[in-house]
């Protein structure tokens, strides 16, 4: 299992970028799809006080030792695909023995959850069905995605109070 947890980079991206990276590093690690996982934690890199979000990145590859031999291919790989993703990134590899990891994985689940299975929600709406580049929260940039939210009330809240604070005054 290699894992690759990118620190500073919007959270948001990753989809994008995980989809286009993966099938490189499964070609070059002859792995399959479901041996590499990426993680980007909601926070931010800060330098000196500033905010350095998708400015500055760190990338973290935590991977099997036997796979060490690969490590310049697989920083070229990553290097070419943060492409619009980041202005600088550093790369630093971790490695560990594979008799030191250990999983917990349910029979009754399928491994990961995909578009194929019923565990899946796709969080695009039916409107633009997905071709829209917005992440769908209550700011969607397509003009089609509504939210089943409540309506703000526009009225007088205060109405009844004023009908009585009117009528005590009389």
């Amino acid at each position: 299992m290699i894992t690759i947890t990118i620190l500073g980079l919007d959270p948001y991206l990753l989809k994008q970028l995980s989809r286009e990276m993966t099938p490189q590093l499964v070609e070059l690690y002859e792995c399959g799809q479901d041996d590499i996982d990426f993680f980007a934690p909601e926070g931010l890199l800060i330098h000196n006080g500033i905010d350095q979000t998708s400015w500055n990145i760190e990338i973290r590859v935590n991977a099997p030792l036997k796979v060490k031999v690969l490590e310049k291919q697989a920083f070229e790989v990553i290097k070419g695909g943060l492409g619009n993703f980041c202005i600088n990134a550093v790369v630093i590899f971790n490695y560990y023995s594979s008799d030191n990891r250990y999983e917990v994985i349910r029979d009754e689940y399928p491994r990961y959850m995909s578009e194929d299975n019923p565990y899946y929600e796709e969080d695009n709406c039916e409107t633009c069905d997905g071709e829209c580049d917005c992440d769908h929260d209550d700011n969607c940039e397509c003009g089609h995605c509504h939210h089943d939210e409540e309506e703000p009330y526009l009225g007088n809240a205060f109405e009844e109070f004023e009908k009585r604070m009117g009528k005590d005054d009389e």
